[in-house]
C-alpha cells in the first residue's frame, strides 16, 4: 500500500473518477425502450401421427427412464406400428 502523499494523491484520484462517474451516469439516463409487442402465437394445428411418434424419438438415450405414452383417443392406432382395430361388425 502506498504510504504518506501517493496514498493520499490515490484516494483523491479515486474521489474525482467516482465523482465524474456519478455525474455521467445521473445526468444521462438510459435510453427509454418501447416496450415489447406480444407475438402472436402461430395457429395451433393438430399433429399428425408421425410428429406425435417424433417426438420421443430420442427417448432410448435416456436409458433407465420409463418410455412415455401417448395420449389415447387421438391418432388411428393406440400405439405406434400397430394399425388401429376395426369396430365390430353391426356396430357403428
Amino acid at each position: 500500500m502506498p504510504q504518506g502523499p501517493a496514498r493520499v494523491w490515490s484516494i483523491v484520484v479515486m474521489s474525482v473518477l467516482c465523482t465524474v462517474l456519478t455525474v455521467v451516469l445521473l445526468r444521462n439516463p438510459a435510453p427509454s425502450t418501447p416496450p415489447p409487442k406480444p407475438e402472436e402465437p402461430a395457429p395451433q394445428q393438430p399433429l399428425t401421427d408421425e410428429q406425435r411418434r417424433a417426438m420421443y424419438r430420442a427417448w432410448p438415450l435416456f436409458e433407465g427412464w420409463p418410455l412415455p405414452q401417448l395420449p389415447s383417443g387421438q391418432g388411428q392406432g393406440a400405439e405406434p406400428g400397430k394399425p388401429a382395430e376395426a369396430p365390430p361388425e353391426g356396430q357403428h
